[in-house]
């Protein structure tokens, strides 16, 4: 099981680092948008952070409810926002993801 959960970690980076690294490389352009990565990349971090709070309520570790929920919401956020900048192609979208993406972050390192 805790390889496992160590599998759940490697991908929810992963997924991590897709939207960001996908959002620094738009960065560079004249109109960045929403691509499908953002929207297949908040997915994998909702998949694989369902995953790892079920692992580590699984192996008895601690988990903060209250940061799991507010993590949870945000990455629906994402999910969310970056499916309806794909069909509209609004660059509001595009600055939403990366806003809240953001946010998923501190709320993920700075929440003890």
């Amino acid at each position: 099981m805790e390889i496992l959960r160590y599998v759940f970690l490697v991908f929810h980076l992963f997924g991590f680092a897709a939207i960001l690294g996908g959002i620094f490389y738009q960065l560079r352009g004249k109109d960045p948008v929403t691509g499908g990565y953002m929207v297949t990349s908040a997915v994998v971090q909702l998949v694989t952070g369902v995953g790892l709070i079920w692992t580590r309520l699984s192996l008895d570790l601690p988990v903060s409810h209250a940061k799991m929920g507010v993590k949870l919401a945000l990455d629906v956020l994402v999910a969310v926002i970056a499916l309806r900048g794909m069909r509209t192609r609004a660059a509001w979208a595009f600055y939403a993801v990366a806003t809240v993406t953001a946010a998923a972050v501190v709320v993920a390192v700075a929440w003890t």
